[in-house]
């Protein structure tokens, strides 16, 4: 969360800045700069008319290494954030090339927490820019806005980038990225912001206008949630969307038990804790080392939210049953499915993003598992141009188990994807709604008479969830709900439904609703 600002002056200097003071430093002279930052501010329009993702770390324009900027952290944030610009670009894909460039491990984490919260506070960034700024933030172009962002979100959210080097290196990228007289620009909305005050919109007044600019999410989102959720809580839940996201993970027990886990964890790292109502589930307060441990490389763990399992846990898979996993990517769930079950059976991976199932393929390797038949197919029409990726496996007919973890809003999973709060417009939810019913009827025309079908999504809004289920069931005849608080703990998430929501209960918002088909 910022830090908060009265009417007077007293913005405190950071004691120390972030490692050695490279960030401090002035950058080489650059020859014929004026050239250059006009050909880059030119190929960034070009990159975001056309829509390209390139690689940031590859690097991802060619005038970076021409000029030679030694504050190669910053830019890579500037280059990850002007890509972001596109739609077709993922955060996510993005943090992943991270892995194939040339900044160190400390250097990578500080691009993912300057990517990462100046996504997250873009709005209100925003808000504090058009403030002291002569001209609106949404004048600028798009390179030139991050530029203004990122200094703003140093300058007031980051303890550790002295205020002198906040303004400083946003000064620099201005100058390699922006036109003639934008540095000076930068370096005075900078200079004023940092001797404020800052004010908000009147909390009295209008108080999800306030929340909505405050906490930095769309105001149509916070006026819903204040409706369902009331004030409180919605502030909670903002709030909690802007935390750094937990790191849960779930233990295989098909190849370790917890002392053999912890013995291949890096000697440093703390013991994981324990959390959450579900076994084998834990959190991780050390991510450095995790990913390169015995523990990841022999598969005895994999990363799953503390909430994300449920659905699985509700579905109840026993060992030799047959089960459709009908939106399985990335997977945690189909793994969590495959464990329950003791590798012994048949799950059904399906997926219509082929690129994600050999993801999935891939992680299920290291995890030893080989119950799995994987299958490109649209939920909503199984039958058109259905491909099965294992060879050998028959995944027709009837099912004992079906999940359907449906394509959603993704309003549950805010905190964990920075950019998706931005990407949602308000006819997201309905457009969402329409598919989600089509794949679980689709899905429950796949269920065997007497058997059992779990509906979760990752979101937090009524239409998707209670809406599709309450629906659903009043065409179905045949379709009866089975309380979750008859396999689940009883709690202020789970009564008929599991609905966990972000501020009041750990971990991700996420919803499950669990059926069974009768005789038809």
């Amino acid at each position: 969360m910022g830090k908060r600002r009265s009417g007077t002056r007293n913005l405190s200097r950071r004691a120390a800045n972030r490692g050695s003071g490279q960030y401090t430093s002035r950058p080489a002279p650059v020859k014929r700069a004026s050239v250059f930052a006009r050909l880059l501010a030119r190929r960034l329009e070009l990159l975001t008319l056309r829509h390209r993702t390139p690689s940031p770390c590859a690097p991802p324009y060619p005038f970076y290494i021409s000029m030679k900027f030694k504050d190669l952290a910053r830019t890579t944030a500037l280059g990850m954030l002007d890509q972001l610009e596109s739609p077709h670009a993922s955060v996510e894909e993005l943090f992943e090339q991270l892995s194939n460039s040339r900044l160190d491990a400390r250097d990578h984490r500080f691009v993912r927490q300057l990517v990462t919260g100046t996504l997250k506070m873009r709005d209100r960034l925003d808000w504090i820019v058009n403030q002291f700024a002569r001209r609106p933030i949404s004048s600028l172009s798009p390179t030139a806005s991050n530029v203004l962002r990122l200094g703003v979100y140093q300058l007031l959210w980051l303890d550790r980038v002295p205020t002198r080097a906040a303004i400083h290196t946003s000064v620099e990228l201005a100058k390699r990225c922006g036109r003639r007289g934008f540095a000076g620009f930068v370096n005075a909305v900078l200079r004023r912001i940092g001797e404020g005050p800052i004010h908000y919109p009147d909390r009295q007044i209008d108080p999800a206008v306030y929340l909505s600019v405050y906490y930095s999410h769309p105001v149509w989102l916070v006026r819903r949630w204040v409706q369902r959720w009331g004030e409180v809580a919605t502030e909670a839940l903002l709030k909690a969307n802007n935390e750094p996201p937990r790191l849960f993970i779930r233990l295989n027990r098909l190849r370790a038990d917890l002392a053999q886990f912890r013995a291949a964890l890096p000697e440093s790292a703390p013991a994981p804790q324990p959390v959450g109502p579900l076994p084998d589930c834990f959190e991780v307060t050390q991510v450095e080392g995790l990913f390169e441990s015995q523990a990841y490389a022999r598969g005895l763990f994999f990363v799953q939210d503390v909430n994300a399992g449920l659905a699985a846990a509700l579905l109840g898979a026993r060992a030799g049953e047959k089960v459709l996993d009908a939106c399985s990517a990335p997977g945690g769930k189909t793994a969590q499915l495959a464990m329950a079950m003791g590798d012994r059976g048949l799950i059904a991976a399906a997926d219509r993003s082929p690129r994600r199932l050999r993801r999935l393929r891939e992680n299920a390797r290291r995890l030893g598992l080989r119950c799995l038949a994987l299958c490109v197919e649209d939920g909503c029409e199984p039958a058109v141009g259905a491909r099965v990726l294992s060879p050998g496996a028959e995944i027709g007919g009837t099912f004992d188990r079906v999940l359907v973890d449906a394509p959603c809003s993704s309003t549950g999973i805010f905190g964990r994807r920075a950019d998706a709060r931005w990407r949602r417009p308000p006819d997201t939810i309905a457009r969402s709604a329409e598919r989600q019913r089509a794949l679980l009827g689709q899905a429950y025309g796949r269920l065997r008479p007497g058997g059992i079908l779990v509906y979760s999504t990752c979101s937090i809004e009524a239409e998707e969830n209670e809406a599709v289920i309450e629906e659903f069931l009043a065409a179905t005849p045949s379709a009866r709900l089975e309380p979750a608080r008859d396999f689940l703990n009883r709690s202020a998430w789970c009564d008929r439904y599991v609905q966990t929501l972000p501020g009041r209960d750990a971990g991700d918002g996420s919803f499950a609703a669990r059926l069974r088909r009768g005789a038809s």
